[in-house]
């Protein structure tokens, strides 16, 4: 195929490219972005090809979040930002190569997506492209703020990798490929695709060239070590041949044709649904996610719980099923504990499907912490909190750590790690249980490691609670103490359980 000009090949490809969404359950039920990347659309019915660290980072052998749920958000227009329109799932992936083939399987409302016809990239043969041939890659880098970036460049060449056997392991260039931007679009000037963008770097141990943090890419309103280290000057980066990524895609469904599919390693995760809830009769509620902006069709744009100064409309989306129409149903909304709305109804939305809640203020909602709590009847069903116009400042200190066994010394995985509030005792919090005494948490990974998302202020003491199945729970008065000096990140002690 052949195209008159750059753009008009862009707004054909543009369609297809997505941002791969992980979202994760917090302690109050919301769902938050735990990380993002890009994916490309090669199929028309929802088949998505992106990286296995995209996708499943624990299976790469990297700490991560617990993800409910991989969420993916559709491209409409370049100077939008993508809205979270569909549910995938994993079919196959390869650690060994950093691929992996997602497919589509629900829309945000829970309902299935039956038949798609949805915008695909057709693929090329990464084999003949040749040396300063052009490339242009899209996709949703950190650095390219909430909207699709493109960036162009040249085939610089190609790595191989012997215990593969492979001649064309990577393709090297020289176009720009930053955090965020992995698991993207690379394609030709036919519009074929033929490369997966994958790392800052022109293949297996390779380093970029003087990379360091340069711009505020996790948007906290500072440029230091927590954002993502952009490459200075000269740097060659490493697309995946999408040769290799045929093995999986034709394990995945989709028809190969043309250059013959080689055997490379892959596996098919096992089939896990923990983002569904029990089906069953009783009412459900699900998904809950906080946004400051809404597509017209009702998708949640850039869902996220941390959300900008001057925020004039607060967006809660959540999924529902079996209720019934004239229901009694009440939403409270506080605002940094203080009631500011306390709404019953009765239920018009319908028995299944999803819907939005606003809050509202026409000069801008104050800053500080959001709850919001659904219930229905005397129970509530739904509740998530996030904050307008928090920022990470130099009072705060990120705390992570290790858990493992006090006998043997072996990694702990799945522990859950609790900060409490300040002046919070730790036997109360273990007598009532109450959520609101925890100030963050977090479950530790196969290694033990964990990370508090919520940043802890300085010159404060927090009990400490870690329960793990299987071992005695340590509760320890005033057990994280951050002096008024600590740094910005700070790593405890190893802390040990005791098998029950």
């Amino acid at each position: 195929m052949a195209y008159s000009s750059d753009q008009e090949l862009v707004g054909k490809i543009l369609p297809a490219v997505v941002q791969i969404v992980a979202l994760k359950k917090g302690m109050f039920g919301n769902a938050s972005t735990a990380w993002t990347g890009s994916g490309t659309v090669v199929h028309p019915q929802g088949i998505i090809l992106t990286n296995c660290h995209v996708a499943n980072p624990r299976a790469m052998g990297m700490p991560a979040p617990n993800a409910s749920q991989l969420a993916v958000s559709i491209t409409g227009r370049s100077d939008e930002p993508p809205a979270l329109t569909y549910i995938a799932e994993i079919m196959v992936q390869s650690p060994q190569l950093d691929l992996a083939v997602l497919r589509i399987t629900r829309r945000m409302d829970g309902k299935a997506v039956g038949k798609l016809n949805l915008p695909y990239i057709p693929l090329g043969d990464s084999d003949r492209i040749s040396l300063a041939e052009e490339l242009m890659i899209l996709g949703y880098p950190g650095i390219g703020g909430q909207t699709v970036t493109f960036t162009q460049g040249s085939v610089a060449g190609f790595t191989g990798n012997q215990k593969m056997r492979l001649k064309r392991a990577w393709i090297k260039t020289d176009a720009t490929i930053a955090g965020g931007n992995s698991g993207g679009t690379a394609v030709d000037n036919n519009g074929y695709l033929v490369g997966i963008p994958t790392q800052a770097a022109a293949g297996d141990n390779i380093v970029p060239v003087d990379a360091r943090p340069v711009v505020d890419t996790n948007r906290d309103g500072r440029v230091d070590q927590r954002d993502a280290p952009i490459a200075i000057g000269g740097f060659i980066n490493g697309l995946r041949p999408i040769n290799l990524a045929k093995p999986l895609l034709k394990k995945a469904g989709v028809p190969i044709s043309g250059a013959k599919v080689q055997s490379v390693p892959m596996e098919q995760p096992a089939k896990q649904s923990p983002s569904r809830s029990k089906q069953g009769t009783g009412i459900q509620f699900s998904n809950l996610v906080f946004s400051t902006k809404m597509s017209r069709d009702g998708r949640p744009i850039n869902a996220a719980d941390i959300l900008p100064a001057g925020t004039k409309t607060l967006y809660a989306s959540f999924q529902f099923r079996n209720m019934r129409k004239g229901t009694k149903w009440r939403q409270v909304w506080t605002h940094n504990g203080k009631k500011v709305l306390d709404s019953t109804d009765s239920w018009k939305f319908g028995a299944s499907g999803a819907t939005t809640l606003t809050l509202s203020n026409k000069t801008g909602l104050p800053e500080g912490e959001y709850q919001l709590a659904i219930a229905v009847g005397n129970k509530i069903v739904a509740q998530g909190k996030c904050a307008i116009g928090r920022f990470v400042k130099d009072t705060d200190t990120q705390i992570s750590g290790v858990v493992g066994n006090a006998k043997n010394r072996r990694a702990i995985e799945g522990a859950l790690v609790i900060a409490l509030k300040p002046n919070v005792r730790v036997m109360d919090f273990v007598k009532h249980r109450n959520k609101q005494m925890a100030l963050t948490s977090a479950k530790t990974d196969r290694n033990g490691r964990f990370v508090f998302p919520d940043q802890l202020p300085k010159g404060q003491a927090y009990g400490l609670v870690v329960i793990a199945r299987g071992y005695k729970d340590l509760v320890v008065e005033s057990g994280i103490r951050i002096g008024s000096d600590a740094p910005e990140k700070a790593q405890m002690q190893a802390i040990p359980l005791q098998p029950e």
